[in-house]
């Protein structure tokens, strides 16, 4: 595994992670601790996307030639963006049943993003990126 594939499985095992605790507070109904782990989950995020589209998938674009590869990679971290918006909007004790919602949300896109970048774009990022 190369350097951006085991960079990425690092982000998504810690996104996981940070996923588990605000999905725990939430279970126990810690209405306290729940935006401060969706803070740190946010961070994760976000830290994630700008590896990727910053880094990351310039230069897959650029090694591959095919210019718009990851666009729809960027089209679901702007998805992501929105509901970790919506979730910074509201307050989990007013509306405990949206905010549980919206993060079972986020959660199933980012799965879904996860397993498809896993899947599908390190096999090309292993052969693509080998030598750089």
């Amino acid at each position: 595994m190369t350097v951006a594939s085991q960079t990425l499985a690092e982000h998504h095992r810690r996104c996981e992670e940070l996923f588990a605790a605000a999905r725990r507070a939430a279970g126990a109904a810690d209405w306290s601790a729940l935006p401060g782990c969706v803070n740190t989950l946010r961070e994760a995020l976000l830290e994630h996307f700008h590896y990727e589209e910053d880094r990351l998938f310039p230069l897959y674009e650029e090694s591959s030639g095919n210019e718009g590869a990851t666009e729809k990679f960027c089209a679901q971290h702007d998805d992501m963006r929105a509901t970790l918006w919506v979730l910074a909007t509201l307050s989990p004790s007013d509306d405990r049943q949206r905010y549980r919602a919206e993060l079972a949300e986020l959660e199933a896109a980012f799965d879904e993003h996860a397993a498809e970048e896993e899947r599908r774009m390190y096999p090309e990022f292993e052969r693509l990126l080998r030598n750089r």
